[in-house]
């Protein structure tokens, strides 16, 4: 039985005339923010008919001040539609700063404005040191201050859309024939002046007017999930033939396989077509076949273009705000402090692993730890697993396969063999592993198709840690700390316990980026309040399935 999983997607030769076109609006769970926080953002990707893209799987985020870039986030989409967050570094200085959102087809075009309809300004406040942006801030009096928070616009509501409030649940109702998707965010109102940022409304306006701009046919676009691209780096131009028929492999450690395997090309540089890699992790780099007494590596490139956008007008700072801060400074500390605990609701996303873990057999060595080598493992508890040398005259592991349980027959090639999900091509070091440090041996008796490369059978080698134990990889293999795709996620409230251990002090107090609501239905959450009382605020904005934007909003006070 083969078993054929194609990652290596082979890109659409889209001409610069069929291009999708696309814009990315974001909305946030509110719009003023302390160093530190966590901004929570909902993408909301669509062409100019008004329809939901369903061209790019990934949507990049800049968060940009007066003179830098400083946050970036990626999240991934799914029909147009995705969910993640922007982590705000403790160090940012007080300021406005410009939110930038853009999918690859962005990138390809030619003249995009990154700072036009899919861009909003928010305000942070560092409560924790005294440092601004340069020409970022406006010192005013409270009655200034004051009469600038009632002269705020806000974006109207639009649509056939009501929400209401009783006894602790939310209620939205859907009045319309259409279905909707939406954000949903209820959040402490302390008072601050607000950026008047246009609505999705606003932005389907201004989407519909888009023309039909020119693209740049070599950037690729996210058809499946990210493009990274890399260059092989400590080699000179006349020594890149030498990488000729050469392959780059990308993986990340772990008990899972998620590994992207890309030809090295006549100039050094590489594109791997991953279906995205979740989370925050070290991954490794590495180059197959070379001389490991070569120093050369492959180094990643950025994914963000690092736009070039006009600084957001200054931040009006007053002494009236001194309290109302203090409250943001402990909620943002409490919130980082029991994060760990008191995780969001994880929302459903698509996972990159390309092993069939129905298939799996697995071996834990727990009960076997009398071996104390890895070929008595093998010789005495793995008969899947056989010993040969190579072409080379070096050992090799050769699996024997699932095409014949009755009659066992070992691959004619090589497997590919890993430790923690990671590609170990000297088999050696793996013989000569310490089996102590293994918890089971995983192994796949299917053929495996990754990219252009064939393999008859994988073997995983988890180790109890999960991170590579004692293992020294060649010179040219580089781990590095690697900004995956966010994670999606929702902050609902159902993560507090009302156990008493938990702080009752936080701002944002409901966030869910990816609400779904059928035709002429209504929906009710349960929203868990703090004990303090003041104002909250409640604003739900999205889309019908034929792309008529909605906005709803309320507010209601807490004694």
């Amino acid at each position: 039985m083969v078993l054929l999983i194609l990652f290596c997607v082979t890109a659409l030769s889209l001409s610069a005339q069929n291009r999708a076109v696309e814009r990315v609006y974001v909305s946030t769970d509110k719009d003023v923010y302390v160093a530190g926080d966590r901004i929570w953002c909902s993408a909301f990707c669509v062409q100019p008919s008004g329809a939901l893209s369903e061209i790019s799987r990934m949507a990049y985020l800049e968060l940009h001040g007066t003179s830098n870039m400083a946050a970036t986030a990626r999240i991934a989409l799914d029909a147009g539609r995705g969910g993640g967050y922007l982590d705000l570094p403790a160090t940012l200085p007080t300021g406005n700063y410009r939110l930038v959102a853009y999918t690859a087809q962005n990138k390809a075009e030619k003249d995009y404005d990154y700072a036009g309809i899919a861009s909003k300004t928010l305000s942070v406040f560092n409560v924790l040191s005294s440092d601004r942006q340069d020409g970022g801030v406006e010192i005013v009096d409270e009655e200034t201050y004051r009469q600038r928070v009632a002269q705020v616009v806000e974006a109207a509501p639009s649509g056939n859309v009501s929400l209401t409030w009783s006894d602790g649940r939310l209620t939205l109702a859907n009045a319309t024939d259409q279905p909707l998707t939406m954000s949903l965010s209820v959040w402490h109102d302390d008072g601050f002046l607000t950026n008047g940022n246009p609505g999705i409304a606003d932005f389907m306006d201004g989407v519909r007017r888009v023309g039909k701009p020119q693209f740049d046919a070599t950037v690729l676009p996210d058809l499946e999930g990210e493009v990274i691209y890399g260059h092989v780096e400590g080699f000179s131009e006349e020594m890149f033939p030498q990488l000729s028929g050469k392959y780059a492999y990308l993986s990340s450690p772990s008990d899972k396989s998620d590994i992207y395997i890309a030809p090295i090309r006549e100039d050094g540089s590489v594109t791997f077509f991953t279906a995205g890699i979740f989370g925050n992790k070290e991954c490794v780099c590495e180059i197959e076949g070379i001389d490991p007494t070569f120093n050369c590596h492959v180094e990643l490139q950025s994914p963000y273009v690092n736009a070039a956008v006009p600084a957001a007008r200054p931040l009006p700072l007053s002494a009236s705000l001194s309290d109302a801060l203090r409250q943001r400074s402990v909620s943002m500390q409490l919130e980082r402090r029991f994060a760990s605990d008191l995780l969001p609701d994880l929302l459903p996303y698509r996972s990159s692993s390309f092993l069939d873990e129905g298939g799996v057999i697995r071996y834990i060595l727990d009960d076997y730890t009398r071996f104390t080598t890895m070929s008595e493992v093998f010789r005495e508890f793995i008969p899947e697993i056989h010993i040969r040398n190579r072409e080379d005259g070096k050992p090799g592991i050769q699996l024997r396969l699932f095409d014949a349980p009755y009659n066992p027959v070992y691959a004619k090639r090589l497997s590919m063999v890993l430790l923690d999900g990671v590609p170990v091509f000297d088999n050696q070091k793996i013989i000569d592993y310490d089996p102590l440090l293994v918890e089971s041996v995983d192994i796949y008796p299917n053929t495996y198709i990754v990219g252009k490369l064939t393999f008859e059978g994988v073997v995983n080698f988890v180790t109890y840690k999960r991170n590579l134990p004692a293992m020294r990889f060649d010179g040219n293999a580089r781990v590095v700390d690697y900004q995956g795709v966010c994670l999606p996620q929702a902050w609902t409230g159902a993560s507090f316990a009302d156990n008493g251990d938990y702080p009752d002090y936080r701002q944002t107090v409901y966030w869910h980026p990816l609400l779904r609501v059928g035709a002429e239905e209504s929906l009710s959450v349960p929203v868990r309040l703090p004990a303090y009382k003041g104002l909250f605020r409640v604003v739900a904005e999205g889309l019908s399935a034929d792309g008529t934007p909605f906005r709803a909003a309320i507010s209601f006070e807490v004694e």
